[in-house]
């Protein structure tokens, strides 16, 4: 009786590792076994969709933030050259400044007579400009003739609509 049991024992065992090891129509799923034998049945039916939207959801708020974290970077990065090179033409031109002042100063031509004549060519402008005390005079003169012809012809008219009340 022993014997059999044994067997029987031994025979259970080899099927049930025989059948889980290697079923008959395709038992693992994924590197896991499948308890369910068939395939078209939809196992999924009461699976939650609402988490791979979240999921999903999720992962495109990451990809925008990184997105944006690129584009700052970039912004960074073009400013920080824009801003190297605008220092660099502004070191240039700073060194570049005394050179030219030197070179100027050498190649102008006697620079103080040039300043002297300079200076009498505006006193010589300014003269020619301003008006003479004579001219001023003869301004005046044409001025106050020029209102006693205007005024003329209309003080008559008034003496005359004052005489022509007073009859």
């Amino acid at each position: 009786m022993t014997k059999k049991l044994m067997l029987l024992a031994l025979a259970t065992t080899f099927l049930a590792v025989g059948c889980v090891a290697f079923p008959e129509n395709d038992g693992y799923y994924d590197g896991r076994y499948d308890h369910r034998s068939n395939r078209d049945y939809n196992y999924d039916r009461d699976y939650d969709y609402r988490y791979d939207r979240e999921r999903n959801r999720q992962h495109w708020e990451y990809q925008q933030r990184q997105n944006r974290l690129e584009l700052e970077r970039q912004k960074r990065e073009l400013e920080h050259r824009q801003w190297e090179q605008k220092r660099q033409k502004q070191s240039d031109w700073d060194r570049k400044k005394p050179e030219q002042r030197k070179y100027t100063e050498q190649n102008q031509p006697n620079s103080s007579g040039w300043d002297a004549k300079q200076r009498e060519r505006q006193r010589l402008e300014q003269q020619r400009e301003k008006p003479t005390l004579n001219d001023r005079q003869k301004i005046h003169q044409q001025d106050q003739s020029q209102k006693n012809r205007w005024d003329e012809p209309r003080r008559d008219h008034d003496k005359q609509q004052r005489h022509r009340r007073d009859d």
